[in-house]
């Protein structure tokens, strides 16, 4: 992975650390960025998670958020920073273990396909 997007990975933490939840989390919505877009197509298709943007639901779902925000703006977003391949996750009431498994496995097909140079 190239950068996790997540309020105690941002240089600007103390702002985020002003509205951290009564547990003293940040939530479950984080975004992560690939070192190139194939790697993002591969981890998407890999990860055994429910695809789509949040609504609020209970279970994870994974969305490339950069296309189905701005699909027909792309030069334009990424002009901005938001890069083409960003994917979003909103993090559900899974049990922790299992979700560690689905993400480990969609890593692996990621280092998997990195050594075969995409």
């Amino acid at each position: 992975m190239k950068r996790v997007y997540y309020p105690k990975l941002n240089p600007s933490r103390s702002n985020y650390d002003a509205f951290r939840t009564a547990e003293g989390g940040y939530g479950g919505l984080l975004s992560i960025v690939f070192h190139n877009d194939a790697h993002a197509v591969i981890f998407y298709d890999a990860i055994e998670t429910a695809k789509g943007p949040s609504l609020g639901t209970n279970f994870t779902l994974t969305s490339p958020y950069t296309i189905l925000a701005h699909y027909t703006e792309m030069d334009w977003a990424e002009k901005y920073g938001v890069e083409r391949g960003l994917v979003r996750i909103s993090v559900g009431l899974e049990e922790k273990e299992r979700l560690v498994e689905i993400f480990d496995s969609a890593l692996d097909a990621v280092r998997k396909c990195g050594e075969q140079k995409v």
